[in-house]
């Protein structure tokens, strides 16, 4: 059974325990019926994380889309407790956001590779955005903002050490003042 599956089986269930019409003696039912059933679908759902056959599913997928896997995903395969999860979580994320496009979110995308500095995540998204029909411009508008945010990022933090380190320093440069 495949996740939405199980999501789909759940909302079939809640309807099957939930009456059209609730009476007040029947809600503390209900609520127990509802609790308990939720725990049993976060049970199987954690069950189903970890399955090699998802797994197996997921690679090839991925695969068919894009040819290989990459460093962090053949890597991330050796887990499947742990790689199914992450790739569902970016297929929600970037194949169907909920306010923004699909090309728009790779452009985003591009914009938090690019001030991360992961070059292997920059080459990805920036194919990934082409694919979706971001121009050549939006995305070097995306790097350039990342930039100038990374750049503003970089100054904010230094810039405070900096004045922390001459707070201090004129502190004690003004205490030897006091004792000569």
């Amino acid at each position: 059974m495949t996740f939405y599956e199980i999501i789909n089986d759940e909302t079939t269930e809640r309807k099957r325990i939930m009456p059209k019409e609730s009476k007040p003696r029947n809600k503390p039912n209900i609520a127990k019926s509802t609790a308990k059933n939720g725990k049993a679908m976060i049970r199987k759902i954690r069950g189903q994380l970890g399955d090699e056959k998802l797994t197996e599913a997921l690679v090839e997928s991925l695969i068919e889309q894009h040819g290989s896997l990459g460093f962090i995903l053949n890597v991330l395969k050796e887990r499947p407790r742990n790689f199914n999860p992450f790739i569902l979580k970016g297929m929600s994320t970037y194949k169907e956001p909920q306010a923004l496009d699909r090309k728009t979110a790779e452009l985003v995308a591009i914009g938090a590779a690019a001030a991360l500095r992961c070059e292997h995540c920059l080459e990805s998204h920036m194919q990934r955005a082409l694919a979706r029909g971001a121009t050549l411009d939006e995305i070097m508008d995306a790097l350039l903002i990342a930039g100038a945010i990374a750049d503003s990022s970089t100054l904010s933090v230094a810039f405070r050490k900096y004045k922390q380190l001459e707070g201090k320093t004129r502190k004690s440069d003004k205490g030897a003042d006091d004792r000569e």
